[in-house]
């Protein structure tokens, strides 16, 4: 996904449509959580505005995450929208600026990565399967999972005879 500058620069103010796929299959292994990701739509536009490009985007895809409580595969829509500066000033630092802005160093912009960084900003800590209260297991040897909403008094046998004591 690179876009020259000097094309960007002939083509003057005029907004350039964005309408790609890019697949990021082989970047998941940099991200442990992410088990599997889908082809990754981008549309937007894009614009120069002096000495700066402006990206509009909208980043579709679908990623596999692991569920919090079963370890299941858990299917996860993201739309992300973001826009993105950059900059082809010569001496440009990025403590000039009141926003994010991106500094192109040779004679393109590479978005792929920017998106990536997106995509990754946008993984959620934690997803549950639909069904996944049900599938865990509910009770065992000397413990069980307590619900806030039916909390029961409930002494464990180990500390009955301290409440003999408080008896007393």
């Amino acid at each position: 996904m690179k876009y020259y500058i000097n094309e960007i620069i002939k083509n003057g103010n005029s907004p350039f449509e964005i309408n790609e796929t890019c697949d990021f299959s082989e970047l998941i292994s940099t991200h442990s959580d992410i088990r599997k990701i889908s082809p990754v739509k981008i549309t937007g536009e894009g614009r120069l505005s002096g000495e700066n490009v402006i990206f509009t985007l909208n980043i579709t895809c679908d990623i596999i995450l692991p569920c919090a409580l079963t370890l299941d595969d858990v299917n996860y829509h993201m739309e992300i929208n973001t826009t993105e500066y950059f900059t082809f000033k010569q001496y440009a630092q990025e403590a000039d600026y009141d926003y994010d802005i991106n500094i192109v160093k040779g004679a393109y912009i590479e978005l792929a990565s920017v998106i990536w960084q997106n995509i990754l900003v946008n993984v959620p800590l934690r997803v549950v399967s639909k069904n996944a209260h049900e599938r865990i297991k509910k009770k065992g040897d000397n413990w069980q999972i307590v619900d806030e909403n039916h909390k029961e008094d409930y002494i464990d046998p180990r500390f009955s005879k301290l409440k003999e004591l408080l008896k007393k």
